[in-house]
């Protein structure tokens, strides 16, 4: 195996002016071009950075007011049930205040309707009394004197 020297050399002078006229000419640019895409992307990821942390701000503030939200909604359920109650309450003790105003009117009714029965009943004793009277006793006597007679009759049974 034979080297040649000349042509090692020729490869290697190319290769250093190859490179020589890259760092004179392009390696700036091509710095500059990486350096600006380095730039653009960690700009990106800091745009993204702020945006997840915008995103989680939000999140949290929005959770904060679903919170909000739900305690309100929570509160506003027990006030209706309170409510509710109190109402419940108030119909109760009012149908229970017209059930005992309804008893009552029905006893006065029954003890009027009574009365009268009485009455009615007191008239036909006088008069059948009044009317047995004049057969045994063979006179007529004054309407007066007999009501005081049947009144004290009747007083007395009362009595006992």
């Amino acid at each position: 195996m034979h080297i040649d020297w000349g042509q090692i050399v020729t490869h290697a002078l190319g290769f250093i002016i190859t490179v020589w006229l890259l760092k004179r000419y392009a390696w700036g640019h091509v710095l500059g071009f990486v350096e600006k895409r380095r730039e653009t992307i960690a700009a990106s990821f800091d745009e993204i950075e702020k945006g997840r942390t915008e995103v989680s701000d939000q999140k949290a503030q929005l959770e904060s007011e679903l919170e909000n939200i739900e305690a309100i909604r929570r509160d506003k359920i027990q006030e209706a049930a309170r409510e509710a109650e109190t109402l419940a309450a108030e119909i109760k003790e009012e149908a229970r205040h017209e059930a005992i105003a309804t008893r009552d009117k029905a006893k006065d009714d029954i003890t009027i309707e009574l009365d009268k029965a009485n009455e009615i009943l007191k008239d036909r004793i006088i008069a059948s009394v009044l009317t047995a009277t004049e057969k045994l006793v063979g006179h007529q006597l004054d309407r007066d004197k007999h009501n005081k007679l049947i009144d004290d009759f009747l007083n007395d049974i009362k009595a006992r």
